[in-house]
């Protein structure tokens, strides 16, 4: 006769594991950004990518704070839209200051496409995970991630766009 697991557990370990996959996934974008800023010859590139190296690191520490309570209290924390809304308050704020004083050349647009990739596997991976969650907290702080990792992909798409009108195709 088969043995059925135990909901509790199983329900912990896949928490556990979505959060490690999203620790890995911030890493990697944290690591990812921080190199495109320190080699991006355009100016508004090293910026973004700067802005974006900041955001996911700020996600890789909301993300290990979950963690550290779950592990704690065994349940999923109840978590807080004010952060995010408070950080993409930020993020408009600082990519439209820089978007100002903007000198654009076409060397950043090989970063930025694989940028662009980067926010939509985030967002994909999210979405997924907060259409997975079974709990309330865990399905709202993964839907959260996966908004940011939009506006990032906005942001993105939009320097991208803007490369294309101005006559700096993607491959230059």
């Amino acid at each position: 006769m088969a043995q059925t697991a135990k909901p509790g557990p199983k329900k912990a370990n896949a928490t556990t594991d979505a959060l490690t996959r999203a620790l890995r996934f911030e890493k990697t974008g944290m690591r990812y950004f921080t190199l495109a800023s320190e080699k991006a010859a355009d100016g508004f590139a090293k910026r973004v990518f700067a802005l974006l190296a900041d955001m996911e690191r700020k996600h890789f520490e909301d993300i290990q704070e979950i963690a550290k309570k779950l592990e704690e209290k065994g349940k999923f924390p109840a978590v807080s839209t004010a952060n995010s809304e408070g950080r993409m308050r930020l993020f408009k704020r600082e990519y439209a200051r820089i978007k100002r004083e903007k000198t654009i050349s076409g060397d950043a647009a090989a970063a930025m496409r694989k940028a662009l990739g980067f926010e939509a596997e985030g967002r994909e991976m999210y979405t997924r995970m907060s259409r997975n969650a079974t709990d309330r907290k865990e399905k709202t702080f993964f839907g959260i991630l996966a908004a940011e990792e939009q506006k990032h992909f906005d942001v993105i798409y939009e320097y991208l766009d803007y490369l294309e009108a101005s006559g700096l195709r993607m491959g230059e």
